[in-house]
């Protein structure tokens, strides 16, 4: 009979004081107890403690400085990135991606309808500006900048950090399949036109507090990319937006 091999102690500590960090209420810049206390409240040996502290050093949870042990703020960024890395290295497909986007996408746009500020509802209209201009400008990468910083504030806008940390993993593989559709939809006129206009519906059912329609119109912008990477795909000709003369003066 296979025996199941002991976790080593200071792994075991590693947890023992993370509890007591959440339990103790500590906030980023907080002082941690010394060795020999934790020593004494964990009732191991202040080598197995260093150990555990040195690991937890490592992965970022805390940082030693003149004056002891600080719990130290978390690198977001740092975050994002090595989900970003480590999706790339998986050979992730821009399907799966958009499939996960989509999952983000429109539950964020649902809090962010309840939760949008006027400051942020000011920050995506001066978005759909740039939008616009790149548009009358004819630049596809101020457009697709501009189309990035949309989804981006979007998500922002939810006031959950956990869905724009996941947002922003994903954001330089979305930018490429944004620039992929993009050109090749650039060949057919008026289609960036019917784009903006998707995407300031989107804003307004936002603006007006319109969970459902928001919900709804998302879902069906996202859908519409995905159909259109699978047809660049397959080698299809692109289905040309239903109208030529939009005038998007009047949004």
């Amino acid at each position: 009979m296979n025996k199941v091999a002991p976790v080593k102690s200071y792994i075991k500590i590693m947890d023992d004081i993370r509890h007591l960090i959440l339990e103790g209420g500590l906030s980023a810049g907080d002082r941690l107890l010394s060795e020999r206390e934790l020593a004494a409240e964990l009732k191991v040996s202040r080598t197995v403690i260093r150990e555990a502290l040195k690991s937890l050093e490592m992965l970022g949870i805390i940082e030693v400085k003149a004056g002891g042990t600080f719990i130290k703020e978390p690198e977001l960024n740092g975050m994002y990135h090595t989900l970003s890395y480590t999706m790339a290295l998986d050979n992730v497909t821009i399907f799966e991606l958009l499939e996960t986007r989509k999952i983000i996408e429109v539950q964020a746009i649902k809090l962010a309808t309840v939760r949008r500020t006027s400051t942020d509802l000011v920050i995506i209209s001066e978005i759909l500006e740039e939008m616009k201009q790149a548009l009358n400008e004819n630049d596809l990468n101020k457009s697709v900048d501009a189309d990035h910083k949309f989804h981006s504030y979007l998500v922002k806008s939810s006031q959950n950090k956990v869905l724009s940390i996941m947002m922003d993993a994903t954001s330089d593989l979305f930018r490429e399949a944004l620039s992929i559709t993009r050109e090749k939809l650039g060949q057919y006129s008026g289609m960036d036109k019917a784009i903006y206009v998707q995407h300031y519906s989107i804003y307004k059912a936002v603006r007006d507090q319109d969970v459902d329609y928001a919900e709804k119109i998302m879902a069906e912008h996202l859908d519409t990319l995905d159909n259109e990477l699978k047809m660049i795909v397959q080698g299809r000709d692109l289905e040309p937006p239903e109208t030529e003369e939009l005038d998007i003066t009047e949004f």
